[in-house]
C-alpha cells in the first residue's frame, strides 16, 4: 500500500513508524562516516579512558620509581660520605704509619752510623779519637753561654746525633757534627751546619758538617756539591733484616 506524504509531518510520522524506511533515508542523507560516528566516538571514549587509566598507572609507577630513586640516592650519598670518612681515617693512619716507618729508619740509621764512625772520620782523611756525649755537649753550652743562640737551638745542639772528635795527619784536632737519617733533608743539613758552627766557637778547632744517609732530598744537593756539608753514604743493605 502506497503512503502519501504531503507535509513534513507526514514524513516524520513515517520515519517514526517505519524503521526500515528510517534507515534507508538515514543512509541516503548521511555519509557512512557520519553514520558510524557514534560508534567511533564510543570506541574513542573507551580508548581515551584506557589511555588515562594506563597513564595514571604509569604516573603512579613513576612516582614510586622517583621515591625509590631518591631513597637510593640518599643511600649512595650516605655510603659516599662514610667512604670519604673511612678514606680520611685511612689516610691519617697511613700518614702516621709512614711517619713511624721513617722514625724507625732514622733510628736504624743512627745505629748504623754509630758502628761506622771510624769510616766517617776516614772519609775526611781523619782518625777517630772519641765522641762527645750529651752531657759533654751540655757542659759546652753552660761554659760558653751563647746569648745569641736561642733555647731551641741550644737543645738541638745537645741532642746532636753524633759529635766526633778526630785528628788529621798532622795531629790537629777536628770535630765532625754528624746527623743520621735514612733520607737526608734540609733539617739534617741545617742541624749539622749549626752544630759545626757552635763547635768551632766553643773549641777554637775546625769543625765539619756531615749528613749520613742512604739517599738525600734534591734540595740539599747543592750544599753537598758546594762542600758546605759532607755526605757519608749508608749502605741500604744495612737496613734489611738479617
Amino acid at each position: 500500500m502506497a503512503t502519501i506524504i504531503n507535509t513534513s509531518d507526514d514524513l516524520l510520522k513515517l520515519l517514526a513508524e517505519n524503521a526500515e524506511f528510517y534507515q534507508a533515508v538515514r543512509r541516503l542523507i548521511l555519509t557512512d562516516e557520519l553514520i558510524e560516528l557514534p560508534e567511533r566516538f564510543a570506541r574513542f571514549t573507551t580508548e581515551v579512558h584506557d589511555f588515562i587509566t594506563r597513564q595514571e598507572r604509569f604516573n603512579e609507577e613513576q612516582r614510586q620509581f622517583n621515591e625509590e630513586q631518591r631513597q637510593f640516592n640518599h643511600r649512595i650519598e650516605t655510603a659516599v660520605g662514610e667512604l670519604q670518612e673511612t678514606t680520611a681515617r685511612l689516610e691519617t693512619s697511613m700518614a702516621r704509619i709512614e711517619v713511624s716507618i721513617e722514625e724507625i729508619k732514622d733510628n736504624i740509621a743512627r745505629s748504623v752510623v754509630k758502628a761506622q764512625l771510624d769510616e766517617i772520620a776516614e772519609q775526611l782523611d781523619f782518625t777517630l779519637k772519641d765522641t762527645l756525649s750529651r752531657q759533654q755537649l751540655r757542659e759546652l753550652i753552660r761554659q760558653h753561654r751563647p746569648t745569641d743562640v736561642d733555647k731551641g737551638n741550644r737543645q738541638s745542639f745537645i741532642l746532636a746525633d753524633f759529635v766526633v772528635i778526630a785528628e788529621d795527619t798532622t795531629g790537629n784536632t777536628h770535630y765532625i757534627a754528624v746527623e743520621a737519617s735514612y733520607t737526608g733533608d734540609a733539617r739534617d743539613t741545617t742541624r749539622a751546619r749549626r752544630n759545626a758552627d757552635l763547635l768551632r766557637r766553643f773549641t777554637d778547632c775546625p769543625a765539619h758538617a756531615m749528613v749520613a744517609s742512604v739517599r738525600n732530598d734534591q734540595d740539599i744537593q747543592a750544599e753537598i756539591d758546594g762542600g758546605e756539608v759532607h755526605w757519608y753514604a749508608l749502605d741500604p743493605d744495612a737496613f734489611r733484616p738479617e
